[in-house]
C-alpha cells in the first residue's frame, strides 16, 4: 500500500488528526488508523485528504468497493488532476479499464499530455483492445523520451500484438542501442519466435552477464540466451540457461503462489452434483461467452483465432473479469472462494452473470453475437460459470503434459503464473488441473467440450467441425484459414497462429528429454491419462 503524505498546511483546517492517522498507518495501526480517520470525515464529510487516505486504507486491506466509493467522493470534494489521477490508477488496478479510461477523460488535456500519464493510458488502451491508439501514445512518449529503453519495449509489445513484427523488431534494437544491459529488450525479442540473435548478440548477452546486472536484467538475459542457444541447437547450453532464469525468477513467489493443491481439494469437495443440481439453470441466460480455458502454453491462443475467424465470434483477450467477481464474493463473505461459491442462494448467481456480461461489454468492439473469454485460470471457475451463466460454452484447450509443461518452463512472463518456473511446480499444477477437470466431467458431464491440441494438428477440419457442432454454430471455412484473420493478439503464440498449422513444435520438448525428469515424476498418473 503506497500511503500518501497528507496535506498540512491548509488554512483554517485542523490537520493534527490527519497527522495523527497518517503516524499510524505508517506504524501498521491499521485499526486506530481507520477509526482517526472515520472520526475526522464525521466532522468533515467532504475532506479529500482524509477520504484519500481512508480509501489506501481500505485498498490495502482489499476492500476494493469502500476504496472505490471513498475515492469517487475524494473526487467530488477535490476534482484536481491528481486527485482524479489516483481513482484512474485505482480502477485500472481493482476494476474496469474502460472505467478508468472514463475518468481519465475527465483530466484537463495538458496533464494527459504529459510523459507519465500517456504511459498509463496507453496501457488502459491496449487492455482494451485500442491498439491503434495505444501505438500513437507509445511513439508520442518515444519521441518525447528516447533515451528510455522500456519507452522502445513498450512499443516494440504494442506493434508486434497488431503483427507489424518488423516495426516491432526496430523498436527493440533501438532500445537495445540506448542501454543494453536493459534485459527485457532481449527477452522480447526472444519472445518473437522468428527472431534468430546474431554470434554478436549472444557474445554481447553473455559478457552482460559476467558483469554487474539488476536482478530483473539477469533473468531476463537468462531467458533470452535459453532462446538463442536453442535455436542454435544447442540444447544443454539452452537448458543451462533457461534454468538459471527460472531459478531466479522462482524467489519471487511464495508456496501458495506456486500451486493450488488447497484449492483444487477443496473445490472437488464443495463442486458435487448436488451443487449442480441444485443450481442449474440459475444463472443469467445470455449466451454470449465462450470460455476457453486450461494451461498457459496449451493452444488456448490457437483455439481463440478459430473461434475469432467465425463470423458469428468475437475474439477478446485473457479477461481477469470472472476472478474479480469470485474474489469479490469471497472478500463479502470472508470465506475461501470455493465455500463462498458453494454457499451461495440460487437466486444470487443470475446478479454475477448478469454483471459478468456488463463488464466485459468493454472488451467487446464488434456486434457479433458470441466472444471468446480466453483466460486459461478459467478452469478453476467452471462452478461459478455453470451456476452464473448456464447458457455460456467451456472449452477445455489441452495439451501433452511434456510438450506443455515445457513450454512454461522455458518461458519469462510477465507476470504472475507463478507454478511456471520449477519443473515440479509445473508438474504439479498440470496435476491438480487434470483431476479437477475429471472431477467436472464427473459430477457435470457433457459441460466441457475437450480439445485436444495435437488432434487438432492432425485432423484440423474434423476437430473444428466437432467444436462448431458443440457450440451450436454452422461450419465456415474461414475457421481453417484462420492465419489469415487480421486481429490484435498479445500472447507468446502471436506469431504462431498468423501462421498455417504445422507439426513444428508438436515433441520439441524430446530435445530437452534428458534433463525433464522431475517434470515427469511431478505429473504422477496425468503423464500417462492425460488425454482421457
Amino acid at each position: 500500500m503506497v500511503l500518501s503524505t497528507p496535506q498540512t498546511d491548509k488554512p483554517g483546517r485542523p490537520t493534527v488528526t490527519l497527522g495523527l492517522a497518517y503516524a499510524a498507518l505508517r506504524a501498521g495501526n491499521l485499526v486506530q488508523a481507520r477509526q482517526m480517520l472515520q472520526e475526522r470525515l464525521a466532522q468533515h464529510p467532504d475532506d479529500a485528504d482524509a477520504l484519500g487516505m481512508l480509501a489506501e486504507l481500505a485498498a490495502g486491506q482489499r476492500s476494493v468497493e469502500e476504496a472505490t466509493m471513498l475515492l469517487r467522493r475524494a473526487v467530488a470534494a477535490d476534482p484536481s488532476p491528481d486527485r482524479r489521477l489516483a481513482l484512474v490508477e485505482h480502477l485500472r488496478r481493482y476494476a474496469s479499464p474502460a472505467l478508468a479510461i472514463k475518468e481519465l477523460e475527465q483530466v484537463p488535456q495538458a496533464i494527459r499530455n504529459r510523459f507519465d500519464v500517456m504511459g498509463i493510458e496507453a496501457g488502459l488502451r491496449g487492455t482494451l483492445g485500442q491498439h491503434d491508439r495505444q501505438i500513437e501514445l507509445y511513439q508520442r512518449i518515444a519521441r518525447q523520451r528516447s533515451n528510455e529503453p522500456g519507452i522502445w519495449v513498450s512499443l516494440g509489445n504494442s506493434l508486434k500484438t497488431v503483427g507489424r513484427t518488423a516495426e516491432a523488431v526496430k523498436a527493440l534494437q533501438r532500445a537495445i542501442k540506448v542501454d543494453p544491459r536493459f534485459g527485457e529488450t532481449w527477452w522480447t525479442l526472444a519472445n518473437f519466435k522468428s527472431f534468430r540473435f546474431s554470434q554478436a548478440d549472444m557474445k554481447q548477452m553473455r559478457q552482460l552477464l559476467e558483469g554487474k546486472l539488476e536482478f530483473d536484467d539477469a533473468l531476463n538475459i537468462h531467458f533470452a540466451l535459453g532462446k538463442a542457444y536453442e535455436d542454435a541447437g544447442d540444447w544443454g547450453q539452452s537448458y543451462r540457461h533457461y534454468a538459471a532464469g527460472n531459478a531466479l525468477r522462482a524467489d519471487n513467489f511464495t508456496e501458495d503462489q506456486r500451486g493450488v493443491t488447497p484449492l483444487v481439494d477443496e473445490s472437488i469437495a464443495a463442486f458435487t452434483p448436488d451443487f449442480f443440481k441444485r443450481n442449474s439453470g440459475a444463472g443469467f441466460a445470455a449466451p454470449d461467452p465462450i470460455f476457453v480455458v486450461g494451461l498457459h502454453r496449451s493452444g488456448s491462443t490457437l483455439v481463440e483465432q478459430i473461434l475469432a475467424s467465425h463470423p458469428l465470434i468475437e475474439g477478446t483477450t485473457e479477461l481477469a473479469v470472472m476472478n474479480a467477481l469470485r474474489d469479490r464474493l469471497a472478500r463479502s463473505k470472508g470465506l475461501s472462494w470455493p465455500a463462498a461459491v458453494a454457499g451461495l442462494e440460487r437466486e444470487s448467481f443470475a446478479a454475477i452473470g448478469e454483471e459478468y456480461i456488463d463488464k466485459t461489454r468493454a472488451f467487446r468492439l464488434t456486434e457479433r453475437p458470441y466472444f471468446v473469454d480466453k483466460m486459461p485460470g478459467n478452469w478453476m471457475n467452471i462452478p461459478l460459470i455453470r451456476a452464473a451463466l448456464p447458457n455460456a460454452k467451456i472449452v477445455d484447450a489441452r495439451r501433452h503434459p511434456m510438450a506443455c509443461g515445457f513450454s512454461n518452463f522455458k518461458q519469462n512472463y510477465a507476470m504472475g503464473v507463478g507454478f511456471s518456473y520449477s519443473q515440479e511446480t509445473i508438474g504439479t499444477f498440470y496435476l491438480d488441473y487434470w483431476r479437477f477437470m475429471r472431477h467436472i466431467d464427473e459430477v457435470d458431464p457433457g459441460t466441457v467440450h475437450r480439445l485436444i491440441n495435437e488432434r487438432i494438428i492432425d485432423d484440423p477440419e474434423g476437430e473444428v467441425r466437432r467444436l462448431l457442432d458443440y457450440l451450436g454454430l454452422p461450419f465456415d471455412p474461414a475457421c481453417l484459414e484462420f492465419h489469415k484473420t487480421d486481429r490484435a493478439i498479445r500472447t507468446p503464440s502471436a506469431e504462431q497462429v498468423r501462421k498455417p498449422i504445422n507439426r513444428e513444435g508438436m515433441d520439441y520438448w524430446r530435445h530437452y528429454e534428458p534433463w525433464l525428469d522431475p517434470l515427469k515424476v511431478s505429473l504422477g498418473s496425468a503423464l500417462q491419462h492425460w488425454d482421457d
